[in-house]
């Protein structure tokens, strides 16, 4: 018998976390909080205010990198939390921006900007 496991990132090891976004009843953060590229990074956003809906994209300001997809995922009232890799690029800093759009029930948007920088490590 043969098992392959694929491509898949391995789990974090390093538990710490950079805050990008702070204000009245909201959170965000990323971790691992040196950002290292080609590795799993995890957003967490908790927030005293209930979404229906988070959604959000990652984009390259130091250069072009496309754009990132970041989907959120409920863990419990007012916690979630989206898991994705950012790639290499020449660049050992790489500066990203990243947008959010927190859709409550109502159907009305909050628009989030946070920037971050990314690390070889």
């Amino acid at each position: 018998m043969l098992l392959l496991t694929g491509c898949q990132p391995k789990e974090p090891l390093d538990d710490s976390e950079q805050l990008l976004y702070d204000s009245t009843g909201l959170r965000l953060t990323i971790n691992p909080a040196h950002v290292p590229v080609e590795s799993l990074l995890r957003l967490r956003l908790s927030s005293e205010q209930s979404f229906a809906a988070i959604t959000g994209e990652i984009s390259g300001v130091s250069m072009y990198m496309g754009r990132i997809p970041v989907r959120f995922e409920k863990l419990s009232e007012g916690k979630w939390q989206a898991e994705f890799l950012l790639g290499a690029c020449t660049d050992p800093q790489m500066q990203w921006q990243l947008l959010l759009r927190l859709t409550a029930a109502d159907g009305t948007e909050q628009l989030i900007r946070a920037g971050f920088q990314s690390s070889w490590r």
